[in-house]
């Protein structure tokens, strides 16, 4: 069993939240008589407390996130987002909240590519790159991929207009050659309604993991697999709309099959408490 203090850069990021300085920073640019959000953070103390953490040097840990608040600058201009974010109901929600909304998204999702690959790399796991074993309850693991990404794969490509015309949990479900596509036992990438994915039926593993673990494209990885375990859930995507549109869900999602996010629970609830997001575990595979 691994130790709490073989994550200990991991828990040390978990502790220090960067969304509590973005909103401090948010409300003091648009609030106040600030020419560019950058003007804010230099102005900043030499050290921030929040009610969670203590930021010795709140400055230098806003700057890898420097250019994805930029759009608080259009917000302060009158210009609402380009992309539609609605609540739960599915009604517009204002400028404002939207905005905020799409930063936390953005902001979160860098951050957390950083925390997830200082948690994983201590574990050896790789049980986001093989298919269900004999165990489990799924037949499939999905890897969602973008276009740009389904090059890393040298595996069959299913693009049909039957594939195009169905979602993942289609019922019934995609049939190749008068079978189930999913009895299949090989990896394949697939062109479902929503997109690309890298399909790996039970028993079947990533192409690019190697025998001794390690993932061969790795520097060049997909965006999902960066951050592979504690996912950004502040605002999710809308399919099928006239323009982009997202749902607001002010929450962060944990995959709670993972090694690390059983162990590190409480660090995980206490990150997302101090962002002001709802908490969600969810098993992946069962």
């Amino acid at each position: 069993m691994i130790e709490k203090e073989a994550f200990a850069a991991g828990i040390g990021l978990l502790r220090e939240p960067v969304l509590p300085l973005v909103s401090i920073v948010q409300f003091l640019y648009l609030t106040g008589d600030f020419a560019a959000v950058d003007e804010v953070i230099s102005q900043l103390p030499a050290d921030i407390e929040t009610g969670s953490a203590l930021y010795p040097d709140a400055t230098a840990l806003l700057a890898p996130y420097v250019d994805l608040l930029q759009p608080l600058a259009e917000l302060k201009a009158g210009r609402p987002p380009q992309e539609l974010v609605v609540d739960l109901e599915g009604n517009p929600v204002d400028a404002m909240t939207a905005t905020v909304a799409l930063v936390a998204q953005s902001v979160l999702s860098r951050e957390l590519e950083r925390i997830n690959s200082l948690l994983c790399a201590p574990c050896n796991c790789t049980l986001c790159c093989v298919g269900p074993d004999a165990d489990m309850a799924q037949e499939y693991f999905e890897i969602p991929l973008q276009p740009v990404e389904t090059d890393l794969f040298a595996l069959e490509r299913i693009d049909t207009e039957t594939s195009r015309s169905q979602s993942i949990d289609h019922e019934p479900p995609l049939q190749l050659g008068g079978r189930d596509f999913f009895n299949r036992p090989d990896p394949a990438l697939i062109r479902w309604q929503a997109g690309w994915s890298l399909m790996l039926p039970r028993a079947s593993q990533c192409p690019s993991l190697e025998a001794s673990g390690r993932c061969r494209v790795y520097p060049d990885r997909p965006e999902v697999c960066r951050r592979p375990q504690i996912f950004p859930y502040v605002v999710e995507p809308i399919e099928g709309q006239r323009q982009p549109t997202l749902r607001l869900r002010q929450a962060l999602l944990a995959v709670a099959d993972c090694p690390y996010v059983q162990l590190l629970q409480d660090e995980i609830n206490a990150y997302a408490a101090a962002s002001e997001l709802d908490m969600i575990f969810r098993r992946n595979k069962a």
